[in-house]
């Protein structure tokens, strides 16, 4: 019955997060990406707090929420130029706000977790606007085709992962942290991750022709970091959970969890789609 739920929350979850980008890609409304940014920003910044609440690090929630609707509003308006500068404010205000507190070790842990929800959530979900966005020589269509890759490269990962994995996993990968991971599963969702680029693909000409008739040797080689990064996202999240002595995030999807159950490979999966595919290649 949890697989059931698992499967049909999460293609019913997908399917809305992949209709939203396609939608404002058809009709040139790319803030759209930016109000699905904030939606998961904000659920998965309130179950940080309570993880935090659970490591006897308590953040004053108002002070750290706020900064999440002006990040985001920091991508969308100015498409990003400024977004760093407004990030080292969120975060200087963090600092500041904890530095007066007594005892000192209790003032910095609260610093540091203020400093690194801000980093870790919505300064890593900005890279997805950037995806979208594209190059300046790339139509709307083909930004949402950057995205539609990117979120199927990560769900193609957990998915191969999660079933190969469950079918013939026999050999741990990470035991003390998570220890139904095993390297069966890990080849598994490489493969899947291949698997998701094909398909992906046929969105859009500009990938078309890069997958199946320039960059094959690329695909491969970006499903592989992309894959290592949608696994230690998870690691890092079941790290985290595991210390606050919690099984999930939240309850926002059957079967999966809370939001950041949901997004935890993809917060260190669209850095490394991005760097790829911008810096080595030039393609965004």
């Amino acid at each position: 019955m949890n697989l059931v739920k698992r499967i049909v929350s999460g293609v019913v979850g997908c399917s809305v997060v992949l209709g939203i980008v396609y939608v404002g890609a058809r009709f040139d409304v790319r803030w759209i990406a930016g109000a699905l940014i904030l939606a998961v920003a904000y659920l998965t910044a309130l179950e940080y707090l309570h993880l935090m609440r659970k490591l006897d690090i308590p953040l004053a929630a108002p002070e750290f929420l706020i900064w999440i609707p002006l990040l985001v509003l920091s991508y969308l308006v100015w498409d990003g130029r400024y977004a760093d500068v407004v990030l080292l404010f969120a975060v200087a205000y963090q600092v500041l706000r904890y530095l007066a507190v007594m005892p000192h070790r209790t003032g910095f842990l609260q610093a540091v977790a203020g400093a690194f929800g801000l980093l870790y959530i919505p300064w890593l979900l900005h890279y997805f606007y950037l995806i979208y966005l594209g190059s300046p020589s790339q139509t709307p269509m083909t930004g949402a085709a950057n995205g539609i890759v990117a979120l199927l490269m990560v769900f193609g990962y957990d998915t191969g992962a999660y079933f190969v994995g469950s079918a013939i996993g026999r050999h741990q990968a990470f035991p003390n942290v998570s220890p139904k991971k095993t390297w069966e599963g890990v080849a598994g969702g490489f493969v899947f991750t291949i698997g998701a680029v094909m398909v992906a693909a046929f969105l859009d000409p500009q990938w078309h022709d890069f997958v199946y008739w320039r960059g094959f040797p690329h695909v491969v080689a970006s499903s592989f970091f992309v894959g290592w990064a949608v696994q230690l996202g998870d690691v890092f999240a079941s790290k985290l959970k595991r210390a606050a002595n919690v099984k999930d995030s939240g309850f926002f999807l059957p079967g999966h969890g809370g939001a950041l159950d949901r997004i935890d490979g993809l917060l260190f999966a669209l850095p490394t789609f991005y760097f790829y595919y911008h810096h080595i290649l030039h393609f965004l």
